[in-house]
């Protein structure tokens, strides 16, 4: 189910937790493990103590209320601010906004062995990641770069399932992938929208598209060349229906951009995928 509301609580991560913690650190509450960006034990303790000193319900949940007096006490909130639609027809109408892109069409298996090379590969599912392959003679090494993106620095990382910061605010993608990933962060954050982007999830990823065990180069992701990458995974999962305007995690904002710069959002698959960016054109 599409996420419709703004709050912050427990199993949280991502850019707005840490805003929220620094903002507690500052009040005078201890936190543990201090801004570290996942909404843990600790900071909903924290945000329970915030909550009663303002005589607030203590229920550990930072919503718009919290933000209301946040603010008057120098609480930077950029997370409560655009409207959320609150009726079914509203929100049908805004699970339609962007539209879909008529003069970009999705990349095939054809066009990213085009753009980016074509590669062997064989088929090396684990329990844990039944989709995973291996790719052959040296192609990694020969495509795959670390490149740094800027916007990224400092943001949450959450390709491990513990989430830790992105203190270089590097990834690994395809060489001729880098320079288009940046320019793309560079224009969501010249159009004010880079806070949109609440964690990093991951570009290079050898696999089979998730769902699928045919070995058949049409199954594979366009992960497995480092030509996409996935953010806020956890609103925007793939399968069901993603975060709407001004609700948490949200991206469709940053969708007509990412189209201007080459990219296909993965909300405009049949199967929603809603988390993933993926380049389309050189």
């Amino acid at each position: 189910m599409a996420s419709y509301y703004y709050e912050l609580k427990r199993g949280h991560i991502g850019t707005d937790v840490r805003r929220l913690q620094n903002f507690l650190i500052d009040q005078g509450i201890d936190l543990q493990f201090g801004a570290d960006g996942d909404f843990g034990p600790a900071t909903r303790s924290a945000v329970k103590e915030f909550q009663q000193t303002q005589g607030l319900p203590t229920n550990g949940v930072f919503a718009s209320e919290e933000a209301a007096v946040a603010v008057g006490l120098g609480y930077r909130n950029t997370c409560f601010q655009e409207p959320i639609p609150r009726t079914p027809f509203e929100i049908q109408d805004a699970l339609k906004f962007p539209k879909k892109p008529a003069n970009l069409q999705r990349p095939t298996q054809r066009i990213s062995d085009e753009l980016f090379g074509e590669f062997r590969f064989r088929y090396t599912p684990t329990p844990s990641s039944p989709q995973r392959i291996e790719i052959l003679d040296g192609w990694v090494a020969d495509s795959i770069v670390t490149a740094p993106v800027s916007q990224l620095v400092n943001m949450v990382d959450r390709q491990s399932s513990t989430p830790r910061l992105m203190t270089s605010g590097e990834i690994r993608c395809h060489r001729l992938a880098a320079p288009r990933i940046q320019a793309l962060f560079a224009a969501w954050e010249a159009a004010g929208l880079s806070d949109r982007v609440l964690y990093y999830v991951g570009c290079f990823n050898p696999r089979l598209k998730r769902g699928t065990t045919n070995p058949s180069r049409s199954n594979l992701s366009n992960h497995s060349w480092g030509s996409a990458f996935d953010i806020n995974s956890q609103e925007n999962w793939i399968g069901r229906p993603d975060a709407v305007i001004g609700a948490r995690g949200c991206l469709r904002e940053l969708v007509r951009i990412a189209n201007e710069e080459g990219f296909y959002w993965g909300g405009h698959f049949g199967n929603k995928d809603g988390m993933h960016f993926e380049i389309a054109e050189l």
